[in-house]
């Protein structure tokens, strides 16, 4: 009778197996077990419930079914799972504290500002809030050890509110990227960080994804959690149930579990354009864009971006397009706010030419322009 085996998940087993004439021996995971493999005609054969048992799964036999059900679970619970995870997370989440400018309601004046930050490579590179670093003139990074090292601003980009710092130390403990599309809402995550005071170095609080692509004011779109976060966790880590980076906490509504970490694909899409360019190269369409009411309010809505204004030598004046008139689409992708557009022209470069969908006196007009680059003032 033919028997079927169920998988209940994979695992990655190494098995060295011997041709020779003796019984074969079979390591698993680099430890030799004590299974009856046989060699017929040339051919070793393993019986695969010594194997799977060797790497802690779960063997049963359904004789009804005639069927062999194989199950690989985490070990863990969550009230271990959790531990470990931030254990093995801590040692590349930093906290930094600085001195600079602070405005009040007293106005400017000198003050000390601390945050967070997460380990992005082993040379020294530290990843961070923009918002974080911006104004301060001396930068001091404190590891989870407790040693301090002086640090200096070598990127930022306010737009996406992200930096990197660096440090004079080798051999640092990285964090890994999750990948965007494992990130979905209802997951566990963990936000690792340096709230309130620089006493609480390496807090940790445990939550859940609440939303993804959200719009709350910003330029491209955050991830949302209910995991507690708070003034000085900004630049600290938002990661997942495997240890991955989720993204960087950034902002919250004060007295909510409402809470906002710029998401791992923009955090890629900044940290290759740094490695490029030395900075983002913002598109510039050389327009000022007003949404619809609806679009302000996070309703969807099909209005596109009316043009307020723009410049004499823009790529939209250049093509005849005029104030009042409304941007309903780039290269066929309709446009209704001015996050979709930010996030869309992530796939593109200053020089590029994209066509564009424009309604000028009721009629939609197309029209190829050539994108421009993003001035620091704008």
């Amino acid at each position: 009778m033919k028997r079927k085996i169920v998988f209940a998940c994979m695992i990655s087993a190494l098995l060295l197996l011997q041709t020779a004439m003796a019984a074969p021996n079979v390591e698993v995971n680099g430890t030799q077990i004590d299974t009856d493999a046989v060699i017929i005609d040339d051919k070793t054969y393993v019986p695969l419930r010594g194997v799977f048992e060797a790497a802690g799964a779960e063997v049963s036999w359904n004789e009804e079914t005639q069927t062999a059900g194989i199950n690989i679970s985490n070990s863990l619970s969550d009230d271990e799972l959790i531990p470990s995870v931030i254990e093995s997370v801590s040692p590349s989440v930093v906290g930094i504290i600085g001195r600079g400018k602070t405005e009040s309601y007293y106005g400017s004046q000198e003050g000390i500002m601390s945050g967070s930050g997460v380990i992005i490579k082993t040379g020294g590179e530290i990843l961070t809030n923009a918002h974080v670093v911006k104004n301060m003139n001396t930068i001091l990074v404190v590891m989870n050890d407790g040693k301090g090292y002086e640090a200096q601003l070598k990127y930022i980009d306010e737009d996406t509110d992200l930096a990197v710092v660096k440090i004079k130390k080798i051999g640092l403990p990285v964090v890994k990227f999750a990948n965007s599309e494992d990130i979905v809402v209802g997951k566990q995550v963990i936000a690792i960080g340096t709230p309130i005071t620089f006493s609480l170095r390496n807090s940790a609080t445990v939550g859940h994804i609440s939303g993804l692509n959200r719009s709350v004011g910003e330029p491209y779109r955050l991830v949302q959690t209910d995991t507690a976060i708070t003034h000085g966790n900004s630049g600290g880590a938002l990661i997942n149930m495997n240890g991955e980076l989720v993204g960087i906490t950034s902002s919250g509504y004060s007295g909510t579990n409402t809470n906002f970490a710029v998401p791992v694909d923009t955090v890629k899409y900044v940290l290759n354009q740094f490695e490029l360019y030395g900075k983002v190269r913002h598109i510039s369409f050389g327009a000022e864009f007003q949404e619809d009411w609806l679009a302000e309010l996070g309703v969807p809505s099909e209005a596109g971006l009316t043009i307020k204004g723009h410049e004499k030598s823009s790529p939209l004046a250049k093509a005849s397009f005029k104030t009042g008139d409304v941007l309903v689409s780039v290269d066929d992708v309709a446009i209704n706010s001015i996050v979709e557009l930010n996030e869309l022209m992530k796939n593109y470069l200053p020089g590029d030419t994209v066509k564009v969908g424009v309604k000028t006196n009721g009629e939609i007009k197309y029209a190829d322009i050539v994108l421009d680059e993003k001035a620091k003032t704008e």
